[in-house]
């Protein structure tokens, strides 16, 4: 009997490039043109869905024109026809569709317009398109043909999970925090591709200064702090620096000396950051509403910020101010706790009046108070959140939610909280524990597990978590559970993990097995993806990379160690561990493979594509030895500072330079070979703020505080100490002359416009940036210059656009076009549907 847990696999495997269909011809012969079904008077999603079907078609280099086409009539008999039907009798899923050949032809059919752009963007996918959080890939390669259904067996779509998504985590620098409006939009445009219907966001607003200002408030006649985190600011382990600080060249990355989300460096005062930020995400949340994905903003409604608190009669509040970590600031039971919940809702609404979910989060402190003691939580806000939805909002859904503590809770909340409230939860520790048991026992409540793409004790780390992902899935979708997120901070990175958690909230769904191979094609040409796709999935499956798990469980629990976490100093070589042998040899064996890989590479965007994860991967063998030298130099000093504490001082001074000097100068090297591979690989938003969080600890702890702790005990550091310091520190002149556009905005409707970053790091400085346009169709390319914005940063803007025209081609050039972005431009350039 047929075994039913491979059927999604073997379906997947008929239904894609993998599988045993042949590239489509008619009577031997390629088409002549293929054209796409185009409604006489589309709405916008409906215009969209043809248009990405169009762009996608020309990615894939097939040889045939493709262009859109009023009637099936204006086909020939070597033509192949696209028909695009909305067909919702069919379905029984507003989101189902079905892909079917048909004689001279295909047609998607969906059940609704968001439907069928899905069915585009799956079409797409089997022919090998790659839909990542960065944005789009297609395979090196020219297809040879288009990958159609076999007869009489279309390829249908069923979500497994209705609720399908990214929560992003505010905080870091390399994450959503430093966004700005192309980003946003080019970050929604890319869940569409992915296929995701759901957005949703947690906001700090607790102690000490701990609120980001996307929803300050004011209640009891006062406001308070709150800001993003910037360069400039003090949270997270990060301390204030001017980018022009930044040594080894990496100054350059920045227009100016403060890094950080532009509604936060032009603010004057906190009303201005407040409202800034808040217009941003309202934008944004708007355009997210337009492609028609879902969004969720929440807070921590046990928590507060101090100004709020003080302002809080006594009554109402403990006598002392209750520091982080402690628990409810106040007295929820009490009539202020229900005043100022309500407030804090009643102007979050007025803030985004676009948004679908309200979100109330246990805070992170309770949740690790409750995972060892139970920690009981009131359910009282979560009761009064409803009422007030339900008499002021009774379109808007209500999401209890928090950390993997609050998992422990939900049996209870289940019979106290009425049944449409929706539960939902990151995984426990990090992640590495499973989706938690509890999600099976909450029938008839909608419930979404929040699995980690990635976790912050690792955030400077590459991180494969494609079988783990699988096993959370599986988990989340034998419970029952009706949605799934996907919790986040950086993107092109982790697009290995977000793709596959994309295509397997689908039934119609890959195993790791078939995914690699999928992802690689679009990374690498010809046996060198082959050889990509085996060496990613052994470091997924087996854990070749230094990662945050140890491999041991206690009290059910998975055991973690933290070796670049970005929430506190990250470079935390003081911890009492330090990196295992195994690990260590290991990821030297992936590097040398990936290394073989890029080297091998025979065009230029290849080359990119493949050094992007080579030099991720690259970059952990010197950080891995650094990390391992900064430990043992951290135990002399140790070991010091007790002689000192005893009274032998020359002890401690020659322990110091006789057993800490010699480390401190194996490790300065290490440090800049680490940040010169990754700034030679920094392509992206986030990556710029990854990098400057590097600097920002890494380079600092290093470099500069580990020579004032032995200065300390020397009096003054010998002169070959000063001499490495200043040589680890020069710029890089061996560093490739590139241009950088960390945004690829994708999407413009007539009359809009959004901006490009352009960033040209390297050696030299460059000339006559500019950004060149095309309509599809044209010869004719446009070119404008870009504006400096700031050492090696230029701006340019792209729109307003007329009507004429589905498909805008640009890339950006300098020195005479001697410099492109992307690599291989004019041929093949970054695109923007006009929608």
């Amino acid at each position: 009997m047929e075994s039913t847990t491979d059927l999604p696999r073997r379906r997947f495997l008929q239904g894609s490039a993998l599988g045993a269909v042949a590239a489509l011809s008619l009577q031997g012969r390629a088409p002549r043109r293929i054209l796409i079904e185009a409604a006489r008077e589309p709405n916008v999603r409906r215009r969209l869905a043809e248009r990405e079907l169009l762009r996608g078609l020309g990615h894939l280099r097939l040889g045939a024109e493709a262009r859109l086409a009023g009637s099936k009539a204006e086909a020939r008999s070597d033509d192949l026809w696209i028909g695009l039907r909305l067909e919702p009798e069919k379905f029984g899923n507003p989101e189902a569709y079905s892909i079917a050949a048909e004689p001279g032809g295909v047609t998607l059919s969906a059940a609704g317009e968001q439907a069928l752009l899905y069915a585009v963007f799956d079409f797409l996918e089997r022919q090998g398109a790659f839909f990542g959080i960065d944005g789009e890939s297609y395979p090196l390669e020219p297809a040879r043909g288009l990958v159609l259904p076999p007869p009489n067996r279309p390829w249908n779509g069923t979500p497994r999970f209705a609720v399908r998504g990214l929560l992003p985590w505010p905080d870091f620098l390399n994450c959503i925090t430093v966004y700005n409006e192309e980003d946003f939009r080019a970050y929604f445009e890319s869940m569409l591709r992915m296929r995701f219907n759901t957005f949703g966001v947690h906001v700090y607003s607790g102690a000490n200064q701990w609120a980001e200002s996307y929803l300050s408030f004011e209640f009891a006649g006062v406001g308070h702090l709150a800001f993003l985190d910037t360069t400039a600011t003090n949270r997270w382990g990060y301390l204030p620096q001017r980018t022009s600080r930044f040594t080894m060249g990496a100054a350059q990355f920045y227009d100016g000396e403060v890094f950080g989300a532009d509604a936060m460096r032009r603010a004057r005062d906190p009303w201005e950051e407040a409202e800034r930020t808040r217009q941003l995400w309202r934008d944004a949340f708007a355009y997210a509403q337009r492609l028609g994905i879902r969004t969720g903003v929440g807070f921590e409604p046990y928590q507060i910020p101090d100004e709020i608190w003080r302002a809080l009669p006594p009554e109402a509040k403990p006598a002392q101010i209750p520091g982080p970590g402690a628990g409810a600031r106040f007295d929820v039971e009490s009539v202020t706790a229900r005043d100022l919940l309500e407030a804090r809702l009643g102007q979050l609404l007025a803030a985004y009046p676009d948004i679908d979910y309200v979100w109330l989060w246990e805070d992170e402190g309770m949740n690790w108070a409750s995972q060892k003691s139970g920690a009981p939580l009131s359910v009282t806000p979560f009761l009064q959140a409803h009422d007030f939805l339900r008499r002021h909002a009774p379109g808007k859904h209500l999401v209890v939610s928090g950390w993997g503590g609050v998992a422990r809770h939900f049996e209870s909340f289940h019979k106290r909280l009425p049944m449409d409230i929706i539960f939902t939860c990151l995984s426990d520790n990090l992640g590495w524990d499973p989706v938690h048991e509890v999600f099976g026992k909450l029938e008839g409540r909608e419930r979404w597990p929040i699995p980690w793409l990635e976790d912050d004790p690792a955030m400077w780390l590459p991180q494969f978590h494609v079988h783990r992902f699988e096993s959370d899935m599986n988990r989340a979708a034998a419970f029952g559970c009706q949605g799934l997120l996907g919790i986040h901070w950086r993107h092109r990175i982790v697009d290995p993990t977000a793709g596959f958690q994309a295509r397997c909230s689908w039934e119609d769904r890959p195993s790791p097995a078939d995914y690699f191979p999928a992802y690689a094609r679009t990374q690498a040409a010809g046996e060198r993806a082959a050889r990509l796709a085996n060496v990613l999935a052994d470091a997924d499956r087996d854990r070749k990379l230094l990662c945050t798990f140890t491999g041991e469980f206690k009290d059910g629990h998975a055991q973690t160690h933290e070796f670049s976490g970005d929430y506190g100093e990250a470079f935390a070589f003081w911890n009492k561990y330090a990196p295992e042998s195994a690990v260590a040899e290991s990821q030297k064996q992936v590097a040398t493979e990936l290394r073989r890989l890029a080297n091998a590479t025979q065009s230029v965007a290849e080359r990119e594509r493949v050094e992007y994860l080579a030099g991720h991967v690259e970059f952990l063998v010197p950080y891995t030895e650094a990390w391992t030298l900064a430990h043992r130099l951290h135990g002399v000093l140790e070991a010091a500072g007790e002689l000192k504490k005893s009274g032998r001082g020359d002890e401690a001074r020659e322990k110091v330079r006789k057993d800490g000097i010699p480390l401190w100068l194996r490790l300065a090297p290490e440090v800049r070979r680490a940040m010169l591979i990754f700034q030679r690989i920094v392509a992206t938003r986030n990556d710029q703020g990854a990098l400057a969080s590097m600097h920002d600890k890494f380079v600092r702890l290093a470099l500069v505080r580990l020579r004032l702790s032995m200065k300390e005990y020397l009096g003054e550091l010998p002169p070959e100490t000063e001499k490495l310091f200043g040589q680890v520190t020069q710029p890089d002149t061996e560093a490739p002359q590139r241009l950088i556009v960390p945004t690829r905005p994708s999407m413009l409707a007539p009359g809009e416009k959004v901006r490009v970053l352009i960033i040209a790091p390297g050696p030299a400085e460059v000339d006559r940036v500019s950004l060149h346009t095309r309509r599809r169709g044209s010869d004719h390319w446009q070119s404008t210059p870009a504006r400096l914005l700031g050492r090696r940063t230029y701006e340019a803007t792209l729109g307003p656009l007329g009507p004429g025209s589905e498909l805008l081609d640009y890339y950006v050039s300098a020195n005479g076009e001697k410099l492109v972005a992307p690599a291989d431009a004019p041929r093949a350039g970054y695109i923007i549907t006009i929608t």
